[in-house]
């Protein structure tokens, strides 16, 4: 019964938030000591009737570990026979851009994945006297290596690096198919590797102790062991919608950038409703922006149905400034005006707007009463959706 009351308080957000490995241990720990608490309880009654009610839970959350087991050797595994047999690992590299206060995880896994809008994945540091522990991140972009032997880049460097946005999200060719699993028996394997990209904001625990290994470097580039386990979410159908709204504040800008590079893809082929995307980025450090802007979102910022407004919250920057071609404005953006404007002019014109939030729970708080009063005053063609930026 004290194993079952104590789960409770341990388990507030604000514990979670702050000191999470502490909670997660110790969640663990009083819900097996309750559950052991609960067979000595009833073992008074005979044949032990009431087991039969608890045996469920043993079997579900052995299940749940197991299964989940099974899925990262799956994901992190790969091997390949043919002409070239070999056995590969999930590869990583990470690094730390003290300007942005942000950590790069590129990660190239084992086996096949077909990435998309929406994605997160649990990444973990097995290596560690805490290697049990997961943290769940939105997959903020993805893009293709190819090798020398890659009939797909003859006459291209053996470490060249495709964007996303030019080639195809779902690969056609035949090799595509078979490569999605943990053995592929292809007589010429594709040398073609998916790298998947994570920005991650170093707090406390595992986050701040990645930073660490990474300042311990001259770089601020190691290459740790770590494994993903995924993917998760669901993508929510953008390109339904004649406009979109995107907003994000800090390293949410990890669940707008997937979209707007499918929505480059889906434009190149005509698969798209959406005629105009506008993107509301609001973070604390020029940096993270200048370097988002000038790789993922640089082919979006050419385009006329493409706009952004980037807001830097830091208290150094001018009222407006024009860094390295990139336009900031100062302070925090007037979410109920913009979203009002954009509601307003889709009841105009009678066409489908959506407005996706992914930033602190503030600023999703502010948005999801701007897109109600919206609402409220007539527009109906107008949805919400709100993407999680914590846990």
């Amino acid at each position: 019964m004290l194993a079952m009351i104590l789960v409770l308080p341990l388990a507030v957000d604000w514990l979670r938030r702050r000191t999470y490995e502490t909670f997660l241990v110790f969640h663990i720990l009083f819900s097996v000591v309750a559950l052991v608490g609960c067979f000595y309880h009833v073992i008074i009654f005979e044949d032990h009737e009431y087991w039969f009610y608890l045996w469920p839970a043993v079997v579900i959350w052995i299940s749940d570990r197991v299964l989940r087991l099974i899925r990262i050797v799956y994901r992190n595994l790969h091997v390949r026979l043919g002409s070239h047999s070999r056995f590969q690992c999930t590869e990583c590299v990470a690094t730390y851009d003290k300007a942005a206060d942000i950590i790069h995880v590129q990660l190239t896994p084992g086996s096949g994945l077909q990435p998309a809008p929406g994605q997160y994945y649990f990444l973990y540091q097995p290596f560690r006297l805490t290697g049990w522990e997961n943290h769940p991140f939105t997959l903020g972009s993805w893009s293709y290596t190819d090798g020398a032997r890659s009939s797909q880049c003859r006459g291209l460097k053996s470490d060249s690096t495709i964007n996303i946005s030019e080639i195809p999200l779902l690969p056609d060719t035949p090799s595509s198919g078979s490569d999605y699993g943990s053995i592929d028996t292809s007589a010429d394997p594709p040398e073609r590797k998916l790298a998947l990209h994570f920005w991650i904001r170093p707090y406390d625990g595992w986050t701040r102790h990645l930073r660490n290994q990474c300042l311990q470097s001259p770089t601020r580039t190691i290459q740790p062991n770590i494994l993903l386990e995924g993917p998760y979410g669901e993508q929510c159908p953008l390109w339904k919608y004649e406009s979109v709204l995107l907003i994000a504040g800090g390293t949410g800008i990890a669940a707008a950038v997937p979209y707007i590079q499918d929505h480059l893809l889906r434009s190149s082929i005509g698969q798209t409703s959406t005629q105009d995307i506008h993107l509301i980025w609001t973070a604390r450090q020029p940096a993270l922006i200048r370097d988002v802007a000038g790789r993922e979102l640089k082919q979006a910022l050419c385009r006329k149905d493409f706009r952004v407004s980037f807001y830097v919250t830091s208290e150094s920057m001018s009222q407006r400034e024009i860094m390295d071609g990139v336009e900031f404005m100062c302070g925090r953006p007037d979410l109920q005006a913009i979203i009002t404007a954009h509601a307003e002019e889709a009841r105009l014109s009678s066409s489908s707007v959506l407005a996706l939030v992914c930033g602190p729970s503030g600023m999703a708080d502010q948005a999801r009463a701007a897109v109600h009063r919206a609402m409220r005053r007539g527009c109906r063609s107008l949805r919400y959706v709100e993407e999680s930026f914590d846990w």
